[in-house]
């Protein structure tokens, strides 16, 4: 995925944009809430109906809490796909959960049967506050109407420009969800649900803050995607007709492959790697470029971790290069210490720089148009780059999720036939 669009921007939202109204049943807003009195607390226990209040619609997600025997858990939940946060601390009238994958939390005060507080974590251009609240119980399943459902080309108006996406909805256990695709990947699995002819699809995993809504207009859908807390796009849509349109992957980001593909960064131990490393003579060499701040790249993470494994005894090699948020090697260290071990990554993860498009085309000079994480580079034997696929399809895109990891062994088995 494109990495301006992972970046959240602040300011005036999108002219025109449309914000569609939900039969969402959402928690109470913090002014219409008692105040906090210690006789009327309850333990945090239990299923949570969450909201981050976004400035032009409320984001609904799930929290599930367990404790506190054995210690206190938790669940960050988009419909039925739920991932373990990485700690709850309870202390009094506050609960806090760590969502240290992505150097985030939510902090909040228990108010009778409800949470009040914020989401926040650290971005490029300092930190990001969301406000967010809860209320006991579970969302209910809202399925989509058959003339949602299906794939769709969309456009969406950003900064006087356009831009295609691909809408894929369908319905499942959970009520109505999909995800976008873009040129350089997808946006991670939406869940929401529909009413009528409208609907709202929300993806937050403790990085990405994303707000689907939409509403069909005859033919065509129209809607706005919020991003984090102020940014509004419009979008419209009409149903694919299975001609292609978006551009492949591998057409976004260009390769220099008149001479071997550089690149000398330190690793996690403070020991320069580089191309010239024996580890990498006569290899064929996955170079991806990633950071710990993208789900898209923990979606990548395990495919290539196979791939090594798998192939790694018939002369590949994999090296990481982490472009992080900080650019404070201490802070950006840990991250990519604990991204190695949630994976059990076994080559080696290189500090590279910050986590942005221009510093990175700029540290890898012969990656012409680079703009996406992560990306990934297959150079052959030689070292000359082979093929560049910017993003990555994860597993909300179901089929094209497979035939992506099929076509990346493809390509390694004949990089590793040639000689």
């Amino acid at each position: 995925m494109s990495e301006a669009l992972h970046r959240i921007r602040s300011g005036i939202p999108t002219a025109g944009a449309v914000v569609l109204a939900t039969s969402l049943v959402l928690p109470p807003s913090p002014a219409s809430l008692p105040p906090l009195h210690f006789s009327r607390l309850t333990s945090v226990a239990g299923s949570w109906r969450a909201v981050l209040d976004l400035a032009g619609a409320p984001l609904p997600f799930s929290i599930t809490i367990e404790g506190p025997a054995g210690g206190w858990r938790g669940l960050l939940c988009n419909g039925e796909r739920c991932e373990p946060v990485s700690g709850v601390r309870v202390t009094g009238d506050s609960v806090v959960l760590e969502i240290a994958d992505y150097a985030a939390s939510i902090g909040a005060e228990r108010r009778g049967d409800s949470l009040v507080g914020v989401y926040r974590n650290e971005g490029n251009r300092g930190p990001r506050v969301i406000p967010f609240r809860a209320a006991r119980g579970r969302w209910e399943p809202g399925p989509g109407p058959a003339a949602l459902v299906g794939r769709w080309d969309a456009t969406f108006y950003q900064d006087w420009r356009t831009s295609p996406r691909v809408l894929e909805l369908r319905n499942g256990a959970s009520g109505l969800e999909g995800t976008i695709v873009s040129n350089s990947g997808d946006y991670g699995y939406f869940s929401g649900r529909a009413t009528q002819d409208s609907f709202a699809l929300a993806h937050f995993d403790g990085s990405f803050v994303y707000l689907l809504t939409g509403r069909l207009d005859g033919d065509t859908l129209r809607g706005v995607l919020h991003a984090g807390l102020r940014t509004q796009t419009p979008w419209t849509a009409v149903r694919s007709t299975g001609a292609p349109f978006l551009t492949p992957p591998t057409a976004v980001t260009r390769g220099d492959t008149t001479a071997p593909f550089r690149f000398a960064f330190p690793d996690l131990d403070g020991t320069l790697v580089s191309n010239t490393d024996g580890r990498f003579h006569h290899k064929v060499v996955l170079v991806d470029v990633f950071g710990t701040w993208c789900p898209t790249c923990h979606d990548a993470a395990p495919t290539l971790v196979r791939l090594w494994r798998k192939y790694h005894s018939r002369g590949l090699e994999i090296v990481g290069l982490a472009f992080e948020v900080t650019g404070d090697s201490a802070v950006d260290n840990r991250q990519v210490r604990r991204y190695r071990k949630k994976f059990g990554i076994p080559f080696p993860l290189l500090l590279a720089g910050i986590n942005d498009t221009d510093v990175a085309a700029a540290a890898l000079p012969q990656l012409d148009g680079f703009v996406a994480f992560p990306t990934t580079v297959f150079l052959g034997r030689d070292g000359r780059v082979r093929r560049v696929h910017a993003g990555f399809y994860g597993p909300a895109t179901g089929a094209q999720h497979g035939r992506l990891v099929a076509e990346f062994e493809g390509e390694i088995r004949q990089l590793l036939s040639e000689q």
